[in-house]
């Protein structure tokens, strides 16, 4: 997977349209956006659905109509004029070029910041709602910029913006698609009218860098830069296409103008305090514009999720987003943690609306964002899931947003964590209407440490088995890739290689099936700190024809692999209800798994084995897993029984309907027996402890000694080092001994010396 896949394109048709309408279309805008246009034809369309589509919808849009001539431009220009919007206006301007169409735009618009679109470009559906959050969580910077998509004739990401600092000014890394202060536009005077043919917005950021101004980036593709061959620039004539000494000509004559910018680059905006120095955040708890929408859907929903990363909990919020709206809900999903989120484009294509969170606020402003959320699209449902710190904000949101139901879904007990997510939705029951877990084993840890029973569901999280399912021909195909053969017993582990998972257990236990001349193949999926150890092993014991460590693979991937597969091996130390394991028995695998957590409630004796953790634990799975290799009728028949299972009891159409009976009880609950008031204050003070505690575990996580640490806690040398720890118990016994003789000698020498001692 690349470390920057492109996001879903805009208006792809299959990407979710939440359907933005303003409550109010005459509010005061917040965005004025500047678009000049000269014969750009019908490609203009898709730039106007993509604005129409802009989840802040408190916009005004100036078209400034240079001088057109194109009779399918003026027939789109014409449509736009008899809009009955009157945040749409079209002006009109004999040929000016695109410098005096900018200004021009400006000229005749009202609100406080600027973004330029050109006429064939699109920018993604929460583009001006994120840059402009942006520039309001930092009023020290005069502009924000995101990473660009670029499609059409030339195609691929753009990575370039304000942080490109080592290249500007001798190169330009910006493009005019950018969110601008109109302070800051006016101060510097505009576009220069005289650049006619080009680099126009290279000179007006040089300009700006000069009076001490400059911006950030948004580490996420929210424009969408449309590249044209040649043919078609028939409106414009770029010098600097066409003649190659024209831009460093240009250049040098900025060189000239501006020394100070080339010598010393751009300004560097303050960085930010140090959490660790100066911890205690700013809260404030009012949002700096308002956006009030009008409400879609029969229930507005707000996931508050930590992120989406490879494991069966992200699975679930993707599954649970893509059920909701597909039954009336409008799905909007918050990340709350820094993460890659290698599968936010899959929450994209499910939910109607992702904001990741650190992408482009600063933590203080969590929670007046959220509260935003909340009253611009008249969220009537909040959803906690698998986040400790989302726990932490519940007091905020519940004193300034009352009138939003909360629930939360828990999926698995940590003991080592004192109880984990359960621990924490305890804590908080005061703030929650309804709590919903992924097992009865959960509910009864729950019930039994205090929550009230009446407030504590069960709704496990399925799988989707039209997707999943068993498919002779994918089997084969890719059992061909693999070089296996057709009747080669295949086992199956998916899972993060680190601890929880016990992935070293699945070598020894392939070693160990190799020595007792069983034949099957292992076909590891993942990645984590355990990798290099597994690898290590297998070169030491020669199971590279038995044993194949695959990595980190898609979704789509892993169902092409347990295709291929007979048996599924997970012997975790710690679970929930795996959700490798529905998808594993809805692909007819039999899976032979750790008896942990609620795993018996899904895997019964006719579909699987589950071996109880303690004793010889290889001896146990080898066992398992010999007799069900050795005997392919059994096999088989527990495959039918599993597939049959998952089937009638754990499809994701149940669980999607046991979710919106649950939310609507919580819904039943909330208006019959509503929890306690939280005083506004106290909310706000518990929002400043939470975003201190925040701000500095991700400080601390930063440090390079703390990194380190954390690699070696969650890598096989920490069980290396807990053996060595283990040690100290048979030193303190030496010790001790030592100690002891030493006395008795003592005793007797002196006693031999006739002095006195006293034993």
């Amino acid at each position: 997977m690349p470390p920057f896949p492109l996001p879903p394109h805009p208006l792809d048709p299959a990407r979710p349209v939440y359907g933005y309408a303003p409550a109010d279309p005459s509010a005061q805008p917040v965005v004025g956006i500047v678009t000049p246009c000269y014969n750009a034809g019908a490609m203009f369309l898709d730039t106007i659905a993509s604005v129409l589509r802009q989840s802040l919808q408190q916009w005004e849009w100036i078209i400034v109509n240079d001088g057109s001539d194109d009779a399918a431009t003026l027939r789109v220009l014409d449509a736009l004029r008899a809009v009955n919007d009157p945040r749409v206006r079209v002006v009109d301007q004999p040929r000016a070029g695109l410098p005096a169409a900018r200004n021009a735009g400006v000229a005749v618009s009202r609100a406080p910041l600027l973004f330029f679109l050109d006429s064939d470009d699109l920018i993604a559906p929460t583009a001006l709602e994120q840059l402009a959050w942006v520039l309001a969580s930092r009023p020290e910077i005069a502009a924000v910029a995101t990473w660009c998509v670029l499609f059409g004739a030339m195609q691929g990401l753009s990575r370039r913006g304000f942080a490109s600092r080592h290249t500007f000014p001798h190169d330009n890394p910006l493009t005019v698609s950018v969110m601008l202060r109109r302070t800051a536009f006016e101060r510097v005077g505009g576009f220069d009218e005289s650049l006619r043919d080009g680099l126009e917005d290279y000179e007006f950021w040089v300009r700006l860098a000069d009076a001490g101004m400059w911006g950030r980036d948004v580490r996420e593709a929210l424009v969408w830069i449309r590249r044209k061959s040649a043919e078609m620039y028939r409106g414009h004539r770029w010098n600097f296409q066409t003649d190659r000494a024209a831009l460093p000509r240009m250049r040098c004559a900025l060189r000239a103008r501006y020394p100070r910018v080339f010598r010393d680059g751009p300004p560097r905006p303050p960085d930010e305090p140090s959490p660790i120095l100066q911890p205690h955040p700013l809260i404030m708890p009012d949002p700096p514009f308002e956006n009030r929408l009008a409400p879609q859907g029969e229930r507005r929903v707000l996931l508050l999720l930590p992120w989406v990363e490879v494991g069966g909990a992200d699975r679930f919020s993707i599954d649970l987003a893509d059920g909701l709206r597909a039954r009336n809900c409008r799905v909007t999903a918050c990340l709350l943690r820094p993460s890659a989120n290698p599968w936010k484009h899959e929450l994209i294509m499910a939910a109607h609306e992702v904001f990741d969170l650190p992408l482009f606020l600063t933590f203080a402003d969590y929670p007046r964002f959220l509260r935003y959320l909340v009253e611009s699209r008249a969220i009537t449902m909040a959803v906690v899931h698998n986040d400790l710190f989302a726990y932490r904000l519940l007091p905020f949101l519940r004193a300034w947003c009352p009138q939003v139901t909360v629930i939360d879904f828990l999926h698995i007990v940590q003991d080592h964590y004192h109880g984990g997510v359960p621990r924490a939705a305890l804590d908080h029951r005061s703030l929650i209407d309804l709590h919903v877990a992924a097992s009865r084993q959960v509910r009864e840890w729950m019930v039994a440490h205090g929550a009230d029973p009446g407030r504590v569901d069960v709704c496990s999280i399925n799988v989707d088995t039209q997707r999943w399912k068993p498919d002779p021909a994918l089997r084969d195909r890719v059992r061909a890739e693999l070089g296996l053969r057709v009747d080669e017993p295949v086992v199956v582990f998916v899972g993060r290689l680190a601890p929880q998972k016990r992935p070293r257990l699945v070598v020894e236990v392939a070693r160990a099936l190799a020595e007792r001349g069983v034949h099957c193949t292992f076909l590891v999926v993942g990645d984590g700190p355990d990798r290099g150890w597994m690898q290590r092993f297998v070169r030491r014991h020669r199971l590279e024809g038995r044993v194949r460590l695959l990595g980190s693979v898609s979704s789509t991937r892993v169902r092409e692999i347990m295709a291929a597969g007979d048996l599924l091996l997970l012997p975790s130390e710690n679970e929930g209800i795996a959700y490798v394991l529905f998808e594993a028995m809805a692909m007819a695998l039999v899976p032979v798994a750790a008896d942990v957590g609620g795993q018996r409630e899904l895997v019964t004796p006719e579909c699987g084995v589950l071996i109880p953790l303690g004793g010889d634990q290889v001896a146990q799975y080898v066992a398992a897993l010999e007799r069900l290799i050795a005997d392919p009728p059994r096999r088989a028949a527990m495959a039918l029984a599993a597939r049959t299972r998952v089937v009638e009891q754990f499809d994701r159409q149940q669980m999607i309907d046991c979710m919106l009976a649950r939310i609507e009880r919580a819904e039943t609950l909330a208006r019959t027996a509503p929890r306690p008031s939280v005083d506004r204050d106290l909310g706000l003070a518990s929002a400043a402890l939470a975003i201190e505690y925040l701000q500095f575990r991700e400080a601390l996580l930063r440090l390079a000694p703390v990194r380190w640490v954390r690699a070696v806690r969650w890598s096989s040398a920490w069980f290396r080092l807990a053996r060595l720890t283990r040690m100290r118990a048979w030193v303190d016994r030496f010790d001790r001994r030592i100690y002891v003789l030493r006395r008795e000698m003592m005793w007797r020498i002196k006693r031999a010396l006739g002095r006195a001692y006293n034993r």
